[in-house]
């Protein structure tokens, strides 16, 4: 992650893969604004757990549960949480 990269960003970019650059910029935006009650550009790196944990339901459900874990574990590697 670079300094110009927000975390969210990064969550953004392992998600497009999967889900395209749109549903993955509203899913972050909804799920930070419903879990974290801030906006997505507000993001820190602290809020990464919280934020996977309450986008994991929907990962599951479009992307199976291998799938799902395995973005999720990229997000945190990129991220160097794990």
């Amino acid at each position: 992650m670079s300094m110009q990269t927000s975390p969210a960003d990064v969550v953004r970019a392992q998600l497009a893969a999967y889900l395209g650059p749109f549903t993955s910029k509203n899913a972050v935006q909804m799920v930070a604004r419903q879990t974290l009650g801030t906006d997505a550009e507000n993001v820190q790196l602290a809020h990464i757990p919280k934020l996977l944990d309450a986008l994991g339901p929907t990962l599951r459900t479009l992307l199976g549960k291998d799938g799902a874990e395995k973005v999720a574990a990229q997000i945190r590697k990129e991220l160097h949480l794990s």
